[in-house]
């Protein structure tokens, strides 16, 4: 196998653990796990957790794997690798994408209060936004929350998918990969 290849399909992994996620929570619960009378495990609430939440990151994810693809054709191995790499940042920025659809006037008023802050423009905020609105730092909170949960879930399957690639380099069971990308 190329690593090219290794790679596209190691995207695959979080969609298979959805599968399995989604499987195992409907087979404890059925799906109803609101009004069940005993509460389940630390393990289980965590893959009930995953299961439900890819509802949000689902979409976002699938977008950002159909843009990886396409971006990496004729692209060399490594260029694509190092993708692969910032790809949890590249998910956790689209986090905000949900909050915008949810509340667009309280994210529009974050995101320009975030662009004026960062062009040195702060003194700017009252006069075009009137007062700082509270609503504007729990957007911001609710953002920094999806976030980090995607920088510390995709850093995980990164890291596997990468302990994976090293054991396989070290089999050699790669292919030769010639100087033409495709």
């Amino acid at each position: 196998m190329k690593r090219r290849t290794f790679y596209h399909l190691s995207l695959l992994a979080p969609y298979l653990l959805l599968a399995i996620a989604v499987a195992l929570t409907y087979l404890a619960n059925g799906f109803d796990i609101f009004t069940t009378s005993s509460e389940p495990n630390l393990l289980m609430r965590m893959v009930i957790f995953f299961a439900f939440s890819g509802i949000v990151w689902g979409p976002l994810y699938t977008w950002m794997v159909i843009v990886m693809l396409f971006w990496g054709r004729g692209r060399s191995t490594d260029e694509i690798r190092r993708m692969y790499l910032l790809s949890p940042v590249l998910l956790a920025c689209s986090m905000g994408i949900p909050l915008l659809i949810t509340d667009p006037a309280t994210s529009g008023r974050f995101l320009l209060e975030g662009i004026l802050r960062m062009n040195n423009m702060g003194f700017a905020i009252p006069s075009l936004l009137g007062q700082s609105s509270q609503d504007s730092t729990y957007i911001g909170a609710a953002w920094l929350f999806m976030a980090a949960i995607c920088i510390v879930v995709g850093y995980t399957f990164v890291g596997l998918v990468v302990w994976v690639e090293r054991s396989m380099k070290q089999r050699g069971k790669f292919k030769d990969e010639s100087e033409n990308p495709s």
